[in-house]
């Protein structure tokens, strides 16, 4: 791997401050990268430690009670073996655990080279978190972004005008950078992207194609 997230992402993951596309994003580079792994827990770590440090406060009156409640009431994890029950058209690609945990959405081809398929994650505005797989000298849309959009290749490669990313690397770009990967080596490429608002495609038949699904993507 040669492109991991930056320390602040990496901080705000441990801390679970990115919204849930993002915290899928990172924690599917995170589970591979043993060095961002350590990162990771030494920032787990520091606010295990201030929060130590931190003076104890008195709860409200039936603090605990509703604590309970939400407990009571908590939506249970996935079972074992729906975590690792993937859909048919991904089986080849070995997915990894945190992106086998999420609800995986139907596939759709927007091109015969090309498919989206959303992840069912509730989004607190316009987020979208989807899966992208491209076919070997394939080149994407041309498009920007609003905001950030975060990408954990999953298997294969790309490049645009910021480097080359492979199997595990983790990209982020933002709306000061316009691009057009393009897919690279001898293998097809899927990757997890999450964005902070759908992207903003260049040119009119791209345009049309976003339209047509619903801006989904």
């Amino acid at each position: 791997m040669q492109h991991h997230p930056s320390v602040e992402l990496l901080s705000d993951w441990a801390r679970s401050g990115l919204h849930a596309g993002a915290m899928l994003a990172v924690g599917c580079h995170v589970c591979g990268c043993a060095i961002c792994r350590r990162e990771t827990a030494l920032w787990e770590s520091v606010g295990g430690n201030l929060l130590d440090a931190t003076p104890s406060a008195s709860l409200s009156e039936g603090a605990l009670a509703r604590a309970l409640d939400r407990l009571d009431t908590t939506v249970q994890a996935p079972s074992a073996s729906a975590q690792n029950r993937a859909p048919g058209y991904l089986q080849r690609f070995n997915p990894p655990a945190p992106l086998l945990a999420q609800k995986i959405g139907m596939r759709r081809w927007v091109t015969p080279n090309i498919w989206f398929a959303p992840i069912a994650i509730p989004s607190e505005s316009s987020e979208r978190t989807y899966l992208v797989y491209a076919r070997r000298n394939t080149t994407m849309a041309k498009h920007t972004h609003v905001g950030r959009e975060f990408t954990s290749v999953l298997c294969g490669s790309f490049s645009d005008d910021t480097g080359t990313y492979g199997p595990g690397d983790f990209a982020q770009t933002d709306d000061s950078v316009t691009h057009a990967p393009a897919i690279t080596g001898d293998a097809d490429c899927l990757s997890l992207i999450s964005t902070d608002a759908p992207m903003r495609l260049v040119g009119l038949t791209a345009r049309v194609i976003q339209t047509m699904t619903g801006t989904l993507y």
